[in-house]
């Protein structure tokens, strides 16, 4: 129990975090540009892999491999997660917004949720499902 509340503690604290004024941005621009506010947005799942990949170390990563899809989830909504939908723009509109937005997915929690999900099973080496994942977010 000791270590679960560490490793929330830990992957809370390293969530990324970029503290700054937001600067206004044209849509056109929001929903091309690969870098806002100073930013990388990731064009797609794969590209946010790569970025979370480089966010954590492998002790981090090794940790959040031990916990179950359910309990990464949890634990990650509210750190990485909102990070993930409030610097990658998910409420303001970005291209990673428009990837989704193209699959049919509008909410930026459900977005994250999909990312998170989808890092955990590319952690664990567990198939992505994507599809499945879009359409659980539709039906609910």
């Amino acid at each position: 129990m000791r270590n679960y509340l560490l490793t929330l503690i830990i992957l809370t604290i390293l969530s990324p975090s970029a503290f700054g004024q937001q600067k206004k941005i044209s849509k056109q621009v929001r929903f091309t540009a690969d870098t806002l506010n100073n930013v990388y947005i990731p064009q797609n799942l794969e590209d946010c892999f790569g970025q979370l990949d480089k966010f954590w170390n492998d002790s981090t990563k090794t940790q959040a491999k031990q916990w179950t899809e359910d309990e990464f989830s949890a634990n990650a909504h509210f750190g990485i997660g909102m990070w993930i939908r409030n610097n990658w723009q998910l409420w303001g509109g970005s291209r990673l917004s428009i990837f989704f937005n193209e699959m049919g997915i509008y909410h930026p929690d459900d977005m994250s949720g999909i990312i998170i999900h989808s890092y955990h099973r590319y952690l664990t080496g567990k198939t992505i499902s994507l599809p499945d994942q879009v359409k659980y977010y539709q039906d609910y």
